[in-house]
């Protein structure tokens, strides 16, 4: 039966990240099974615009300022930036300055807020919150997480108006990489606060078996039927939308996402591109790099890769369908299964899956699905794994040597198939 759901995600486009896109798409899908939604989100500059003419017309964005620190980093940001000439000899020293003022500033507010610094939005959200509920009969609010304002804020709401209440996990709070950043004080705050959450959530939705099984071990008091796995997707028909120009004559390697120090390391990968000699190869990557952006500019790897930055989300999707084969770094913890790899088996493109355990998610579902090729975080095997696909594509027979069909059980209409269970269960 169709119900009326108030969606809180601070993460939904024009912002985009992993989360973003989760529920993206998702809500299109449970629009489709007819379910009315309503999304709660922040504002954004009027320039941001990723993917925020896909939306359904009938899905109503509701908007609230994200607070002060994080609105003056989007509005200043370089996605925001005017085209208006800079005279860099004036305003180099300035944006040093400018940028270490920004580092203390996030610094001390991620130190200082509980769980982080998107705390920051809850006295908007929950305003613009109560608020709708008041205006308009729901059935259920779903918040999405990360950040974990959103399912505070939800609490709050829960609270206040006895409504139903799922929490969509896309990350742990305290992941187990990460939760190193912090100290040992912070993390058993931030986990004394979700656990009092835990206990007043209805449902409770996560990306992996992993996640699920962390989250029962963690925390003794919930139940296995409170908690149900909602794995990432692809949507074929807006791998439709981005348009295609393959490239003729290069063997394009393409790697979409970001990097981490610690749980998403590329330094292995580097090394080994830097030493392959291969006429015709271009490695292309798009997304956050962070610190590992000045490993491309030494000597062949400034050659060889095209850094692209943080592109749109559908060139992304141009970038990855017109691939040559698509490089894929496994997560250092088996919790999570990057939703990017869903996206790269929407490609239809094999995939080089670069790991440090032979067995966790990643590998495992590249193996079952024979979508490519998977080796250990070891030079070696990396350039072997990349000289073997490259033989293959010289033979012209690289893509009869992998299962390139279209994977329907993997797309974001089951996960939402899957949702909608736990909807009428509620």
């Amino acid at each position: 039966m169709p119900k009326s759901i108030l969606l809180i995600a601070y993460n939904f486009p024009p912002l985009i990240s992993p989360q973003s896109l989760r529920w993206f798409y998702l809500t299109r899908e449970l629009r489709l099974m007819g379910h009315h939604i309503d999304v709660l989100t922040i504002s954004m500059p009027e320039r941001f615009t990723d993917m925020v003419d896909l939306i359904p017309k009938d899905i109503s964005l509701y908007r609230a300022l994200p607070g002060p620190f994080y609105y003056l980093t989007y509005k200043y940001s370089r996605e925001n930036k005017t085209k208006a000439p800079i005279d860099k000899d004036t305003s180099i020293d300035l944006w040093r300055y400018v940028y270490k003022l920004y580092l203390m500033t996030y610094s001390i507010g991620n130190y200082i807020l509980i769980p982080d610094l998107h705390t920051e939005w809850l006295p908007n959200c929950y305003l613009k919150g109560a608020s709708l509920m008041k205006q308009n009969r729901y059935d259920i609010i779903i918040s999405s997480s990360e950040p974990a304002v959103c399912h505070i804020t939800a609490y709050l709401l829960k609270k206040r108006f006895g409504i139903r209440w799922i929490a969509d996990y896309g990350d742990p709070w305290v992941y187990p990489v990460s939760a190193k950043r912090d100290s040992k004080v912070k993390n058993r705050l931030i986990k004394g606060l979700e656990s009092i959450l835990l206990r007043d959530m209805d449902c409770i939705t996560v990306t992996t078996a992993g996640t699920k099984e962390l989250y029962l071990k963690d925390y003794e008091f919930l139940s296995e039927d409170k908690i149900e796995v909602v794995p990432q997707g692809y949507s074929p028909d807006i791998f439709d939308k981005a348009p295609s120009n393959k490239n003729e004559g290069e063997f394009v390697l393409s790697y979409c996402g970001s990097f981490y120090n610690r749980l998403r390391d590329p330094t292995v990968l580097l090394q080994a591109i830097k030493e392959l000699d291969l006429k015709g190869l271009k490695v292309k990557i798009a997304g956050r790099i962070n610190e590992f952006q000045a490993y491309l500019s030494e000597g062949p790897l400034a050659r060889i890769v095209e850094y692209r930055g943080f592109i749109k989300h559908l060139e992304a999707l141009s970038l990855e369908k017109d691939s040559t084969a698509l490089l894929f770094i496994s997560n250092a913890v088996d919790t999570q299964v990057p939703g990017k790899l869903y996206e790269y088996i929407g490609a239809n493109r094999p995939i080089l899956c670069i790991t440090d355990n032979m067995d966790d998610l990643s590998a495992t579902l590249i193996r079952d699905t024979h979508r490519g090729i998977v080796v250990q975080h070891h030079k070696e095997q990396i350039k072997e794994a990349i000289v073997r696909l490259y033989d293959l594509w010289r033979e012209g027979s690289l893509d009869r040597s992998f299962n390139l069909d279209e994977l329907n059980e993997y797309t974001w209409y089951n996960s939402a198939k899957n949702i909608g269970e736990v909807i009428d269960k509620l």
